[in-house]
């Protein structure tokens, strides 16, 4: 580092970092360098902002500077020694000054501006809220998935018969299904999938998508042509006398695929030669040379359509996204609601040199010095948006640190460019500021013998191959070198074993992890010291398995996600059965809930779900029957959760079924789990949502932010960890497995092309790349990007080994990626095994489990509530039996539409075939189906009545006859005390009314197909 008088502003440095050479050791030292410094100008507090690219290495770098400090406060010799001479202070000005700027980050922490780009470019926008239309309160969503989905269905629903736009949609609907290959059984959700799909990619760059209609023309116009000259071929082919070749079936297929206008097949078929053989005999030539000349005007007109399909495959989803996004843009502001890629995208069509200085006045402090971390995982777009802000500090005396590695891009499907680095590193971005390129070449994580390892990979064999070189040089892989540490020469140790693919080689696999782990903890390592890394998630979770077989404990970094652990799908299937308490599914599925059987075996209760649900499979609600056949566990369990649900809120609700489960002392190993649950739920209330269906949905839905979902866990746990390699970019293990298998490059679904006035966004296979040498090349550009990130990744993946790193290599095929740049070495092994100098007692953990204890609420809820469900669902039956004066087949009939109309009107989602079942079975009960099916003199629905305190009671059914009045009244529950009242009530009231005349009273409890009698 220069020394601070010796540093000329403005100046942007260009940190080229390999793996394990210290890059953010770097720029968390230059942060803290430029707090103390004298000599730097505006380098208060205020003025300096670190960027990175996630929450946790946000968290980690805040660490590392108030670490620094405090070691300068507590005049650590290492970290005096390193900055004293530096800043030219003596040690006790240097502590002093460290302690000032402490004082100052923990009294003003929100100046303290280590921030991640999204974090930081979120503020930009709030600042300039009101620019946009948007009040500055506004609600930033990491999921789109709910809201795009309201306002897709919003989107169709203003669809109507016969206007303008049902014709657009007609069109469009008929395109899409003229370009797949299957029937589209439903356009709706193809449509909205693409669009999805769309909204991506058009949110993640700040160029305009061309939207040209006449490509479409054109493309017709060239099935014209194609057609033409199709018959034009078969008709030259069939006259000219001459032998077919054995490919004819295309020849056959020319009139079909002419009159489907099925031309997308001719895209997936080889038809480079001609059908016909040349033919021996010299007076056939001229037709056999005629015939290959038009097979070759086909080809470059089948040329010209490959071209044309690939440009307008996307256009009819493109136009139908454009009326989308206009209604999607409206709901936003209505409700006062942004998705994190609309920031970006929406600052780039504002940020400009001039507004710059009116964005600082309104942020209310100017940055003068930017450092960036990881600076290859920048998107073009958030490079674009951020650079207005560096330009503007370096015309006034600012500067720009910048670091990353563009050998450990990996995350191009996110949209970041390792290209925007080497343009910063190669061209002069920033002419008005000084440029210094710098390398970090010493590599402090890893022994040498597993830095020799990776530069022969990726240095020698990678660089000389005739298919991985060039994708190689597009990051620098080619040129990978590092210098060990002196004292780790000699050291290290890197061994590779292949497995077939076959099922039964899981055996030998987890019978080679026990032992090698095992071999490992016997030399002093820890197993936390020990990492397993796959490329894909489907992998991590086999890997997972394998570990649970053989007993080792793990940490699996996808399991950290608490929807993915059991006990959270079965807490939420508790949820929805209060939400619904005829959702028999969630019912039973919580009965056999791993929750629920611990209770009953810590309890000792005697009772077997697998009998219970056998015995009333057929029957519905369950609960019902539950209820009656085990009331002491339904009275001591469920009861009073049953009664709560719709009157507490859900965080309360949640907290009386864990304690009323007893989960964290019958579970306790998923403690954790279960405070992220009651985190999440909290944090879901305080944005205002307070039902279960919507919680339900919040779990369900796909978000960006998926770190929201990540259980923490503490750093002193001894398991091995398991994650994907991406997960393990930026971190560091003794010992390192990993996995690979044959590993395919990806498939790209959306190719996007720069042209000057936009981007086209293209549909391009291997097929129908051979078709078109513009097509070719961009899918072979492709391909070498997406190798180039394979290559990163793996690079990445070995590189986290700091002592010994194991390669378990499952293939059938050496020849393929990436055993075929491994070959040499496979089943060898390099080096030698190392012994922990010092071998580590872990501290013993004070323990300490939650109790249970009674929830106590100030107020109470009486037994005789309905629970707030099943009031929905007797109201709605009600409202059903309210429309049925006689039974007939008629009525019957007209039952299920009845049903989907009230549905509809209450918004609700209640099964028609079950109350419809409910219905018929009442009115074909011997008791009560004279009161349906004969005709009455007189059948009163709803019949409102007085007492003689003027008090109005409603009565469900009353049927006159000549001698009698009968009273019905419908239940869903079971018998109460109540319910016999209030029908002796309406009883005495209508005897009142009818003196003369005999009154009877009935009770029919709908779910138990029960009758009783009121005497």
């Amino acid at each position: 580092m220069t020394k601070s008088l010796e540093l000329q502003f403005p100046h942007y440095i260009i940190l080229k970092a390999s793996a394990g050479s210290g890059k953010t050791t770097a720029l968390t030292e230059r942060f803290v360098y430029f707090l103390l410094s004298d000599d730097i100008p505006n380098n208060s507090l205020k003025n300096i902002l670190a960027i990175t690219f996630s929450n946790n290495a946000s968290y980690e770098m805040k660490d590392r500077i108030i670490e620094w400090l405090k070691n300068l406060y507590c005049k650590e010799e290492n970290s005096l020694n390193r900055l004293s001479e530096l800043l030219s202070l003596s040690p006790e000005e240097l502590s002093l000054k460290a302690g000032q700027i402490l004082d100052e980050i923990l009294n003003n922490y929100s100046d303290f501006q280590v921030k991640t780009i999204d974090s930081f470019m979120t503020s930009v926008f709030k600042a300039s809220a009101i620019d946009f239309d948007y009040n500055p309160d506004f609600e930033i969503l990491m999921n789109n998935q709910s809201l795009m989905q309201y306002s897709y269905d919003l989107f169709l629903k203003d669809i109507e018969e016969n206007s303008i736009k049902a014709d657009f949609f007609e069109k469009v609907i008929k395109i899409i299904s003229l370009n797949s290959k299957t029937y589209l059984w439903n356009p709706a959700d193809a449509i909205f999938n693409e669009i999805k799909g769309l909204h991506s990619k058009i949110y993640s760059t700040d160029k305009e998508f061309i939207v040209a209609g006449e490509y479409i023309e054109m493309k017709n116009n060239i099935e014209v042509e194609l057609t033409k000259m199709m018959q034009l071929l078969k008709k030259e082919i069939n006259d000219s006398g001459l032998e077919l070749t054995r490919s004819t079936k295309i020849l056959d297929d020319f009139d079909r695929i002419i009159e489907n206008k099925n031309f997308r097949e001719l895209l997936e078929r080889g038809i480079k030669k001609a059908p016909v053989n040349k033919p021996k005999n010299s007076t056939l030539l001229p037709k056999y040379e005629k015939i290959v000349n038009l097979w070759s005007d086909f080809i470059d007109i089948l040329s010209k359509y490959a071209f044309y399909y690939a440009l307008t495959f996307y256009l009819p989803y493109l136009e139908v996204y454009k009326g989308f996004e206009n209604l999607l843009s409206q709901i936003k502001q209505k409700e006062f609601k942004i998705f994190i890629e609309d920031i970006n995208k929406m600052l780039s069509k504002y940020l400009n040199n001039l507004i710059v200085p009116d964005i600082y006045f309104r942020l209310g402090e100017k940055i003068h010095h930017f450092f960036i971390d990881e600076y290859q995982d920048t998107s073009p777009l958030q490079w674009n948006n951020i650079k207005f802000l560096i330009e503007n500090a370096l015309a006034e005396n600012g500067s720009l640190f910048v670091v990353g590695d563009t050998k450990q891009a990996i995350y191009n499907f996110r949209g970041a460019d390792y290209k925007i680095m080497k343009t910063l590193e190669q061209n002069e971005v920033f002419p008005s500021a000084n440029k210094i390129v710098k390398t970090l070449d010493k590599n402090y994580r890893s022994k040498k013998v597993i830095i020799d390892f990776i530069m022969k990979i990726f240095k020698d064999k990678i660089s000389n191959h005739p298919i991985y070189s060039e994708p190689a040089r597009y990051t620098g892989l080619h040129e990978c070198e590092q210098i060990a540490e002196e004292k780790f020469f000699e050291k290290g140790y890197v061994e590779l074993k292949t497995f077939s693919e076959d099922e039964e080689e899981e055996t030998n696999i987890k019978k080679y992890l026990v032992e090698t782990i095992y071999d490992v903890t016997n030399r002093g390592y820890l197993f936390k010291d020990i990492a397993i890394l796959a490329f894909k998630n489907e992998q991590v979770v086999n890997i997972t398995q394998w570990l649970n077989d053989l007993q080792l404990p793990f940490i699996s970094y996808s399991s950290l996600d608490v929807r993915k652990r059991k006990v959270t799908s079965e807490i939420l299937s508790f949820l929805q059965f209060l939400d619904s308490p005829i959702d028999d599914f969630s019912f039973s599925a919580f009965l056999l809930s791993d929750i629920f059987k611990n209770l009953i075996n810590n309890e000792g209760i005697d009772f077997c779900p697998d009998e219970f649900l056998l015995k009333y499979r057929d029957k519905s609600p369950l609960y019902k029957f539950f209820e009656k056949d085990f009331p002491h566990i339904w009275g001591r369990y469920f009861k009073d959760l049953f009664r709560f649900s719709g009157y507490l809120p859900v965080y309360d609700l949640l907290s009386v079924a864990l304690s009323t489960f007893k989960v964290f002392e019958t579970m306790p190993d998923e403690e954790a789990t279960f405070l992220k649950l009651l985190e999440l739920i909290k944090n879901f209330e305080e944005k205002g949502y307070s039902n279960i269906k919507a919680l339900i949905d919040f779990f369900e839905s796909p978000g960006d932010d998926e770190t929201i979902w990540n259980i923490n866990l503490g750093t002193d746990i001894n398991a091995i960890q398991v994650m994907t390699i991406h997960k393990a970019k930026g971190l560091g293990f003794p010992i390192v497995f990993v996995y690979l298998k044959n590993e395919h490059t990806p498939k790209n679904r959306y190719v996007l092309h720069d042209v000057e006035e936009g981007i086209h966004i293209l549909k391009v296979t291997d097929k129908m790349a051979e078709k078109n040498e513009f097509l070719l090349q961009i899918k072979e550009d492709l391909k070498k990007s997406e190798l180039a990130e394979m290559l990163n990744t793996l690079y990445v993946a070995f590189t986290r080994a700091e002592d010994e790193l194991y390669i378990l290599c499952r293939t059938d095929n050496e020849d393929k990626f990436p055993f075929d740049i491994l070959s040499e070495y496979l089943n060898s092994n390099i080096g030698n095994k190392l012994f922990k100098d010092e071998s580590v007692i872990l501290p013993k953990s004070l323990e300490i489990r939650a109790s249970h204890y009674p929830v106590l609420f100030d107020f109470s809820v009486s037994n005789e509530i309905v629970h707030f469900a099943e009031k929905n669902r007797g109201e709605f039956i009600h409202k059903i039996l309210e429309q049925i004066e006689y039974a007939n087949e008629e009525v019957l009939e007209k039952l299920n539409s009845q049903i989907e109309i009230l549905n509809k009107e209450f918004y609700g989602n209640f099964s028609a075939s079950e109350i419809k079942e409910l219905i018929i079975d009442m009115i074909n009960h011997p008791d009560i189906k004279k009161f349906f099916s004969l005709m009455h003199e007189k059948v009163l629905n709803e019949f409102e009545i007085i007492d003689k305190n003027g008090v109005i009671h409603r009565v469900d059914r009353v049927v006159e006859d000549k001698e009698s009045v009968t009273v019905i009244d419908y239940k869903t529950g079971h018998p109460q005390k109540e319910h016999f009242l209030q029908v002796k009530l309406y009883m005495n009231i209508l005897s009142e009314i009818f003196k003369d005349k005999k009154i009877n009273g009935y009770l029919y409890y709908l779910d138990l197909r029960e009758v009783k009698q009121i005497e």
